[in-house]
């Protein structure tokens, strides 16, 4: 070996050994940053800069461009599915149409027929005359059958009718059954039955004073009042939806 390596391997050996880079001096670095000599910065603390201005940047364009595209975009789906349900909605109307027509006309027949079972004000008398030729033939001895005073509801009027008759229990059961036959239509209410022996005969079946209250009603139809044909139903149309620029 020569005198020159010889000499060259005592200065390398002689030189000093780097230290690792603490935390504590990384960040000392920056208390001596000159910011007019940015090339004379340290190699970690351009790199730290660097990554620094890489995560700013990324996070103003994310607010500035992507995050406003992506509510755009939740939106056009949100408003996608809300055309989507409402062209179902409509498409079933359409799908049923003529099944609601059907049930209307049949409404419109019930309701037409329940009309006419309702006596006008000219028809009580002669509904008065049915209940005692009802009450006749069953059997039944009126006493007495008076109008009360009508009584107005929310969506009729009704008009009580007191009933005092005499008869047996066979008696007043078909006097029930025939005024549930009657055209027009009558409730009784708030019986009372008195029993006593009978003293036209002998039988064992009792004598019954009955005091009933019958009900009839009446209702005074207005345009209003009847059933208006549903509004024709749109076919529906297939949503669409612009894709956010």
């Amino acid at each position: 070996m020569s005198r020159d390596d010889l000499d060259e391997l005592d200065s390398t050996l002689d030189a000093p050994k780097k230290k690792p880079m603490s935390v504590d001096k990384f960040f000392q670095q920056f208390n001596t940053l000159d910011t007019n000599n940015f090339g004379g910065w340290p190699l970690s603390v351009k790199i730290t800069c660097w990554i620094f201005l890489f995560f700013v940047v990324c996070a103003i364009g994310y607010f500035l461009a992507i995050k406003p595209k992506m509510d755009a975009i939740d939106q056009a789906n949100a408003q996608e599915q809300n055309l989507l349900n409402e062209f179902k909605d409509k498409d079933s109307k359409l799908r049923n149409l003529q099944q609601y027509q059907a049930q209307l006309q049949q409404m419109e027949a019930n309701f037409t027929q329940q009309l006419q079972q309702l006596p006008k004000d000219t028809e009580i008398p002669s509904l008065v005359e049915d209940i005692n030729r009802t009450g006749v033939e069953a059997g039944l001895k009126f006493k007495n059958i008076r109008l009360e005073n009508e009584v107005t509801q929310e969506f009729f009027i009704e008009q009580p009718i007191s009933i005092e008759a005499t008869g047996d229990y066979h008696s007043f059961g078909n006097f029930v059954s025939g005024i549930a036959v009657l055209p027009r239509i009558v409730t009784l209410h708030d019986f009372e039955l008195t029993a006593s022996a009978s003293k036209e005969n002998k039988s064992d079946i009792p004598a019954v004073d009955y005091k009933i209250q019958a009900k009839t009603y009446r209702y005074v139809a207005t345009a209003n009042d009847l059933p208006v044909a549903p509004a024709p139903v749109e076919a529906p149309v297939a949503p669409t939806t612009e894709e956010p620029k």
